[in-house]
């Protein structure tokens, strides 16, 4: 469909590909064996691309471990990309496109190499992922590499409703590449929006051989019903897709017949979790494009520290009857001892490279299956064992239970993975029997929206609840569910001041429901409220603010009917905006001056039961979350992660 370019490396375009290298990962622990891992692999990735001579680097997310890296971290990443990414190199690669569009989100709206006032040798082009989000509008520290000079940061987007994909076209020779950045965004929302065909992808109208490239960080393994992106559901015009966030290395090239494009996932340089597809060998890929043509080599990371993952199942073993004669769990522990001493660190001692900054310590993580009780030991016997010859001796061994009481006919234990459809399958659950939930999200989601449970939960939503539990575990977010029901509680309350008749317990309760169904209808609103929510938290760490029980500064002169009336708890963490729902529904709304505190009660009409109706309120509200907040304000609820 194209004609062919020449063969001469002025005509290639050389790419060096790497994904989820997660700087700073385990950095601040106290196990210091770990610390240096992910910078030393990072450094062994650019040194590739020097040895390579390629035209660019391109990351597809997760280039930090934390939203907010320490400054050691910075520090160490802006040294190593000074150290191989500067330099007086001459770059071949035209950069065609619009950098006040493809930029538009970063201070310096240019690429990197074209500024006079930085010498780029190897040119960086990154997205960023769900680990270094900065949040919608925020600063982060992909914002920080850019106004550097370091990096090329693309493919942010903040519109929720809407997403348009500019490419950056770049030219070598003959060769024209557009790519095409999306950086995450939260799964079940990015689902919905290329469901509804929300989703455009710009194309160069000039260039008709144009290979396309697109880059996005996104769960591809389904966890959930829609929280996943279908790998062949893109669009079709685009040649090769980068995919990030998936750690498994699958980095050759898998070509998606339906589709008619190709997915390369190089999955991450180091193992940040104990799971098989943590375990498989680590490479990044060099990429060679030229005209309408690719091809990837594997450059294997010699770095990485060793890593075995292993599924022992003891009804499968035959454990020597001589070690029965003390106890089963003493003959399961000296098997399972001579397990790892003659299997496990023997695979690991294969996996050295050689290579001088390569850590000798290797993780092991043996996970064993049982079926009684009696054969469980205590794990902390191994660990001091294995103390100097293991990195991860505290999480070397665990149990599983394996019910053999739901072993289908023919199915064989032979592949493990932590994904909790995998495990269910692993531990023979029999979905007729038991209700299986793929992730929390999905099963709170499933919870409350039950008819039998749907009055369960009146004042928080399903939304605010799952997106503050999305940031705690994406992001580290320790605040997000103080901050969501502090937001929801304030919202409630602003609602019931604009309503009549709610003088007794049933009312209130009443019109609380009917306010919690309009922001069930209201679900995208409410969904931009949740993020313009947390990003005003996110810039506000340090600064205090009122919390739920001193909301509304009452008007009250009698400090100790106040004190009967609403407790003050610690402050935190909040915010002070109204919700989207505090708009009404034509329920007999009261004007307020516009020159009195909106907060303040004494301005809704009846002023005569203000005060009593605001008691009301602040008690119905307390007795619907369940208890008092002010005696159980760091205790919002418990997710049990056993369930």
């Amino acid at each position: 469909m194209s004609s062919e370019p020449s063969n001469s490396p002025d005509d290639t375009f050389k790419i060096l590909v790497a994904t989820d290298i997660h700087l700073g990962f385990d950095y601040n622990k106290k196990a210091g064996h770990v610390s240096e891992d992910s910078f030393t692999t990072f450094e062994e990735i650019l040194q590739y691309a020097r040895d390579y001579e390629v035209d660019f680097i391109l990351l597809g997310g997760d280039l930090f471990h934390d939203t907010k890296p320490s400054q050691i971290a910075i520090l160490k990443c802006m040294e190593l990309l000074r150290k191989y990414c500067l330099g007086p190199r001459e770059i071949k690669v035209q950069f065609l496109s619009d950098p006040e569009v493809v930029f538009r989100h970063c201070t310096y709206k240019t690429v990197n190499y074209e500024d006079p006032n930085i010498n780029v040798s190897i040119p960086v082009f990154s997205i960023h992922g769900n680990h270094d989000d900065p949040s919608f509008g925020a600063v982060g520290s992909m914002d920080l590499l850019s106004v550097s000079g370091l990096i090329n940061y693309f493919g942010k987007w903040t519109d929720l409703t809407q997403v348009s994909i500019s490419p950056l076209i770049l030219k070598k020779g003959e060769t024209h590449v557009a790519l095409y950045g999306l950086s995450y965004i939260n799964d079940q929302r990015l689902s919905r929006l290329l469901r509804d065909f929300k989703v455009d992808m710009l194309r160069p109208k000039d260039i008709p051989d144009c290979f396309n490239i697109f880059v996005l960080h996104q769960n591809r393994a389904q966890h959930g019903e829609y929280a996943y992106i279908p790998q062949n559901k893109l669009p079709n015009f685009l040649n090769l897709i980068i995919w990030g966030h998936e750690h498994e290395c699958r980095i050759t090239p898998e070509f998606i017949t339906d589709a008619e494009y190709f997915i390369s996932q190089p999955g991450s340089s180091i193992a940040t979790s104990l799971c098989e597809a943590e375990a498989k060998p680590k490479h990044v890929g060099l990429l060679s494009v030229n005209g309408m043509k690719f091809k990837m080599k594997k450059l294997k990371l010699k770095t990485v520290r060793p890593f075995v993952f292993d599924n022992l199942v003891l009804q499968e073993q035959e454990i020597p009857k001589d070690d029965f004669s003390a106890s089963p769990s003493t003959a399961v522990y000296n098997f399972v001892d001579k397990y790892i001493e003659d299997k496990l660190i023997p695979q690991a001692a294969e996996q050295l490279t050689g290579h001088p900054k390569q850590p000798i310590q290797p993780l092991l993580r043996l996970r064993i299956f049982h079926t009684k009780e009696e054969e469980l030991f205590d794990t902390m016997k191994l660990a001091q064992k294995y103390c100097e010859e293991v990195a991860n001796p505290m999480e070397m061994v665990v149990f599983r239970k394996e019910k053999s009481l739901y072993r289908k006919p023919g199915t064989t234990i032979s592949r493990f993975d932590d994904d909790l459809e995998e495990m269910a399958q692993a531990l023979h659950y029999n979905d007729d029997d038991i209700d299986w939930n793929r992730t929390v999200q999905g099963g709170i989601k499933k919870f409350f929206t039950s008819e039998e449970n749907k009055d369960k939960l009146t004042v928080l939503t399903v939304n605010g609840l799952n997106e503050a539990l999305n940031r705690f575990v994406d992001r580290g977010d320790n605040e997000s569910f103080k901050d969501i029901v502090s937001h929801q509680m304030k919202k409630t309350i602003a609602f019931l001041e604009t309503c009549d008749n709610v003088d007794n317990d049933a009312s209130i309760i009443q019109e609380i429901k009917d306010f919690r169904d309009r922001r069930i209808e209201e679900e995208h609103e409410e969904e931009v409220e949740l993020q313009e929510l947390f990003n005003s938290t996110s810039r506000r760490t340090a600064q205090e603010i009122e919390s739920l029980a001193d909301i509304d500064n009452l008007n009250v002169s009698d400090e100790d009917e106040q004190r009967k009336t609403v407790q003050k708890t610690t402050r935190g963490k909040g915010t002070t905006s109204r919700g989207r729902g505090s708009r009404g529904g034509g329920r007999g709304r009261a004007k307020k001056d516009s020159e009195n505190d909106s907060s303040d009660i004494a301005t809704v009409s009846r002023p005569k039961t203000a005060r009593q109706t605001k008691k009301q309120v602040q008690s119905t509200l307390q007795d619907l979350m369940g208890t008092s907040l002010s005696r159980n304000k760091d205790k919002v609820f418990i997710i049990d992660d056993s369930d």
